[in-house]
């Protein structure tokens, strides 16, 4: 009798051990696969997700640290030491030190959005600003937007880490921007010029993104296609006639170099100095 009693125990007690097992194996898959989500999380989507949304959710993850939020570069990336965040025309931005790279996203425009990437281990302020009478573009080249863009950074530009003007295809939008080009005003001849001697330009096709690596953001910046692409923006300038406004390797417009425009007085000569001023910000 004893023995049947011993014999019903321990088969009780496997029972128990067997109905046990799968559910803490359960749990452990569970909680394995929240941190692979959150470790191979991404937000820049940006043809997929919006760029307000995502950028709103990178400002968001680089302020706790550079963790994998919505709109953040992940960990699991390797892209932690990055911000990314939304900015606004006619106001002045911060752009955090540290050597972090800071992403700035504008709203959309007719075709696609604006991007000024940043890092340095010192602090600086941006400001953008439409201009809705651009000036000339290059010959052959049509605008991909109305408007060119203002771009000034308080605290001065040399020696940063990086500097980056950017444009992102809108998503859905099929326009093919691989031929495009990234101009800068030249103030003397009313000219947008392109080439190598405005910066080092990159087409990135996962993104549909024209990007330009720059020695100076200060200037006014505006976004083209070759003509006939069927991306005229409305309310651009021709771009019939006219100079060739192709930079050369070792040219600079001498104006733009300099963000330099018809000062409001002796004390602001320059397009940033006149951008932060009207804002509020004394040079």
């Amino acid at each position: 009798m004893h023995l049947l009693r011993a014999i019903v125990l321990v088969s009780e007690i496997l029972a128990a051990a067997a109905l046990a097992l799968p559910h803490s194996q359960q749990q452990a898959a569970g909680n394995n696969g929240v941190q692979t989500t959150r470790g191979r999380g991404r937000g820049r989507n940006r043809n997929n997700g919006g760029a307000a949304g995502g950028a709103a959710g990178g400002a968001a993850g680089g302020a706790t640290g550079g963790g994998a939020t919505e709109g953040g570069e992940g960990e699991g990336e390797g892209e932690g030491n990055e911000i990314e965040q939304q900015g606004q025309f006619n106001t002045v931005i911060e752009l955090g030190g540290g050597d972090i790279k800071t992403d700035t996203l504008f709203p959309p425009g007719v075709n696609g959005v604006l991007e000024v990437e940043f890092q340095n281990p010192a602090a600086r302020q941006l400001a953008v600003v439409e201009n809705t009478k651009p000036g000339n573009a290059p010959v052959g080249f049509d605008f991909l937007e109305p408007v060119s863009y203002q771009i000034a950074i308080n605290g001065g530009t040399r020696g940063l880490t990086l500097q980056k003007v950017d444009y992102i295809l809108n998503a859905g939008n099929a326009l093919d921007i691989s031929k495009g080009q990234v101009g800068r005003l030249c103030t003397e001849t009313d000219t947008f010029v392109i080439g190598a001697g405005v910066g080092e330009l990159e087409f990135e096709a996962e993104e549909n993104e024209l990007t330009l690596t720059v020695d100076d953001l200060n200037g006014e910046w505006a976004f083209f296609v070759p003509t006939g692409t069927g991306a005229a923006a409305s309310g651009s300038n021709s771009t019939t006639g006219g100079s060739n406004s192709t930079a050369s390797s070792g040219a600079t417009p001498s104006a733009a170099a300099e963000g330099a425009t018809a000062g409001t007085g002796a004390a602001c000569q320059t397009l940033a100095c006149q951008i932060f001023q009207s804002l509020g910000i004394q040079q």
